[in-house]
């Protein structure tokens, strides 16, 4: 069981290696995409063969910039950051709705809870990032009209990427097994 589950994550490895191999399934569109790809977390494959389900995509690429919306952001960043315990993680394991775990948890527990709440999947990026201090994070972005917004575990309140203090490195496009390099003043 183990030995196909290794071949499996092998062989999705040396697919990312071709644009058109990750795009794994990614509608097709009439203008080209204006970057290169890059191979999502190796935790984050892992974790969508296991949970093909939490890693759709779909729906407008961004949301309208409302009261409402603005509310359910906060909503569902305090809930996620009060009911999971940080616990820093060896392996790179990738999980949603645990009552512990590493930052990645915290992002894809998010991602799914503001899905079921009517956040349009396409609206919503993963991210990996460094901090100030170097460490590697990951966070979830939502994708406004009025500028992408980070929803953190490190930072109750909720930020413009810009004002995240992050120097952030690969993100997941509106599909969410397709990810591009993080390019500093390029819209994600």
């Amino acid at each position: 069981m183990f030995r196909k589950f290794a071949i499996a994550v092998a062989a999705l490895a040396a697919m990312a290696t071709s644009a058109e191999a990750i795009s794994l399934g990614a509608a097709r569109t009439a203008k080209p995409q204006a970057s290169r790809t890059v191979a999502a977390p190796a935790g984050y494959q892992i974790f969508c063969i296991r949970n093909q389900s939490e890693c759709r995509g779909g729906g407008a690429s961004k949301v309208a910039y409302t009261s409402g919306t603005v509310a359910l952001l906060r909503r569902v960043n305090d809930a996620v950051n009060n009911s999971i315990r940080y616990r820093s993680e060896s392996a790179e394991r990738w999980t949603v709705g645990g009552t512990s775990g590493d930052c990645e948890d915290f992002a894809l527990t998010k991602r799914s809870r503001l899905i079921r709440a009517g956040i349009p999947a396409g609206a919503l990026r993963l991210a990996t990032a460094r901090t100030s201090r170097g460490e590697l994070h990951a966070v979830l972005i939502v994708k406004t009209d009025k500028g992408d917004y980070v929803l953190d575990n490190i930072r109750k309140s909720i930020v413009l990427r810009a004002q995240s203090g992050y120097r952030y490195l690969k993100v997941a496009t509106s599909n969410p097994k397709v990810w591009q390099p993080a390019r500093a003043g390029r819209e994600i």
